[in-house]
């Protein structure tokens, strides 16, 4: 399910246009000069990243899209504390830890300094309304609509980058939303898609598993994610105690 050459042009494409855009409404007076900057950071970083899966897709390499760690680190935190109830305590236990890295700082694109403990929802919704076809813009405020608990609104801007894009990050957090709606046949088809691009993002195989446990009573079918979750280095504490609590009723189970 990687993306073919010509949706990868036809998003670079996409990424050209926002960034000739940014100037324009800058120099229009529509944006000022600090959020100037900090959309062709964000933009530009894109564009690099385009440019790479491109060249690798014509070198013949597979092209593989990666996920921050951090953020699949937190995310697998807040997602457990949803569904088991573990203290939220180890959030801050996960951004201290974190703390020494430039690109694992809270709100950082791509090391670009893009604070977004600065920015409001209202400001990105803006932002995004304004550049419509730009991906990272709107992946942040989906991840902030979903970490928040407001679905809808995370669903709605999920789908639009998926109309853009099959991003692993969204379909894996689509998944989620649709397991938590009560179709988990759906939910394990969708965060299937988003390993079959990104094998290695721990968080979509802690939701297959907890869809295929929990939603689809298919013990046997949760060991295969669970056991690649738990030979990650960085999980979590909290989560590899449920990971492993869960592994071991889903093996008595399938006997």
């Amino acid at each position: 399910m990687n993306l073919p050459r010509a949706r990868l042009q036809e998003r670079l494409a996409h990424v050209e246009q926002d960034l000739v855009d940014v100037d324009r409404q800058r120099l229009a007076g529509e944006l000022d000069d600090v959020w100037a900057e900090r959309l062709r950071a964000a933009y530009a970083d894109e564009r690099t990243d385009l440019q790479e899966r491109l060249a690798a897709v014509e070198d013949g390499a597979e092209e593989t899209p990666g996920w921050s760690r951090r953020r699949v680190a937190i995310a697998a935190v807040i997602l457990t504390v949803a569904a088991v109830g573990i203290t939220v305590g180890a959030v801050a236990a996960i951004e201290a830890r974190n703390s020494g890295s430039e690109d694992a700082e809270p709100g950082v694109i791509g090391g670009q300094g893009f604070d977004l403990a600065e920015v409001t929802n209202e400001e990105l919704e803006e932002v995004v309304a304004q550049f419509p076809n730009g991906v990272p813009m709107r992946l942040v405020l989906a991840h902030r609509y979903f970490y928040d608990g407001d679905f809808d609104k995370a669903f709605e801007h999920y789908m639009i980058i998926l109309e853009e894009e099959q991003h692993p990050e969204a379909l894996a957090n689509v998944g989620w939303m649709t397991f938590v709606s009560g179709r988990a046949d759906v939910a394990a088809d969708l965060v299937e898609r988003s390993l079959e691009i990104d094998p290695e993002a721990e968080i979509s195989h802690w939701y297959l598993a907890k869809i295929r446990y929990e939603g689809l009573d298919d013990p046997a079918g949760a060991i295969e994610p669970l056991e690649t979750l738990l030979s990650s280095d960085d999980l979590p504490d909290e989560v590899r105690t449920e990971a492993e609590r869960m592994l071991a009723s889903a093996r008595e189970e399938a006997e």
